[in-house]
């Protein structure tokens, strides 16, 4: 009899507990940039000569048609592309075909030293995209995603 109460009892808090603390469903179409790690920073070394591959990435249902997705990249007063870095992924634009969820933006890394008092940052940030239903970066308010941003530093 004791069991069959310590059972019931059981079920009972289980049941009772399954409903709550459910993460909220994000449900609307989203894209964003990251690193291979998944994070929206990154550093890397001003004597580093190599190209390093990022990431645009999409969420939302199967789809028929292509997706464009827009992207800038800037860069702050300390750095300078053609001295510090080329932007090897042409257009400022990847286009994703049906089932293809993750498109790459290239930069090639230059070796060249920095001014460490001054904005020494590459910023990729999403523009836009097409269709235009995708909110850019994760839902909610701190839009993390919507760009990746990309210190050199002298290590």
């Amino acid at each position: 009899m004791k069991l069959k109460y310590i059972l019931l009892l059981a079920a009972a808090v289980l049941l009772a507990g399954c409903a709550k603390n459910e993460l909220p469903l994000f449900d609307e179409p989203f894209v964003y940039v990251e690193t291979s790690t998944g994070s929206n920073v990154s550093v890397v070394g001003a004597d580093m000569k190599a190209t390093v591959t990022y990431y645009i990435g999409i969420s939302c249902p199967a789809f028929t048609d292509p997706i464009v997705v827009n992207f800038a990249v800037t860069c702050g007063s300390g750095v300078a592309e053609g001295v510090d870095y080329d932007v090897v992924t042409p257009g400022g634009a990847v286009t994703f075909l049906p089932g293809i969820w993750r498109m790459p933006v290239r930069i090639q890394w230059k070796d060249h030293a920095i001014d460490e008092s001054k904005d020494n940052t590459v910023t990729i940030a999403i523009t836009g995209t097409s269709p235009g239903t995708f909110t850019i970066g994760f839902p909610g308010p701190a839009a993390k995603g919507s760009k990746l941003v990309i210190t050199k530093k002298n290590l």
